[in-house]
């Protein structure tokens, strides 16, 4: 019988880490380019060759990471956390606005933060999925992906004009770490089941002894 999604703990709680973290970088395609023009008088063509360092980045280092990480064995889910760290710092660097220079290392932590997490959280979703039900859970993964891009930019516009820009990086840094704590609860779900898993495989070979 076919496992039912609905009782698959550890892979909603990898939805809301990827529903979190997407939407948390999305930001930088809405509330990010005006911050670059109202806080640092930024030119459409400046804000325009600021993203295209993270376009840039991707390109030239995203395979190589993921290549690598993959080889070397590393767990996933702690890849989707180192990604949910750079994310939520590339945030809170935001706070400190004195300098033009920290627009540059806010867009590489958050481009890191894309290369670190979103492949590693697409694998783990597709990992999950029992034989025959990859479309269902994909299916779900990529609703999770498309309802961040609506609440994203509409949350961002609505803390900014009730409140101010840094308070909107304060909230969306803190919801980056909220994805790295449970990044770690995931990991706990995740290797607590695969125990169960091997301590079921394992009992009826030392019964027989």
């Amino acid at each position: 019988m076919p496992k039912s999604i609905y009782k698959d703990k550890p892979f909603w709680l990898l939805l809301f880490i990827s529903f979190v973290t997407f939407m948390v970088f999305l930001q930088i395609f809405s509330t990010l380019p005006l911050y670059h023009n109202e806080k640092f008088g930024l030119s459409e063509f400046q804000t325009g060759m600021l993203l295209s360092i993270n376009g840039l980045l991707v390109f030239l280092l995203e395979m190589p990471i993921v290549s690598t990480l993959e080889r070397k064995g590393v767990n996933k889910i702690k890849n989707i956390a180192y990604g949910c760290f750079f994310i939520a710092t590339g945030y809170f660097i935001l706070l400190f606005d004195s300098w033009v220079g920290i627009l540059v290392i806010s867009i590489v932590l958050l481009t890191f933060g894309e290369i670190f997490s979103f492949p590693f959280v697409n694998a783990v979703a597709l990992s999950r999925a029992p034989k025959g039900q990859e479309g269902q859970y994909m299916g779900f993964y990529t609703m999770s992906f498309s309802l961040a891009h609506i609440v994203s930019s509409k949350t961002g516009l609505e803390i900014i004009a009730h409140y101010d820009y840094q308070i909107n990086w304060l909230i969306m840094g803190t919801l980056g770490l909220l994805a790295l704590l449970c990044c770690f609860w995931l990991n706990e779900l995740v290797s607590t089941q695969k125990n169960h898993k091997i301590h079921f495989y394992l009992t009826p070979l030392n019964s027989i002894y």
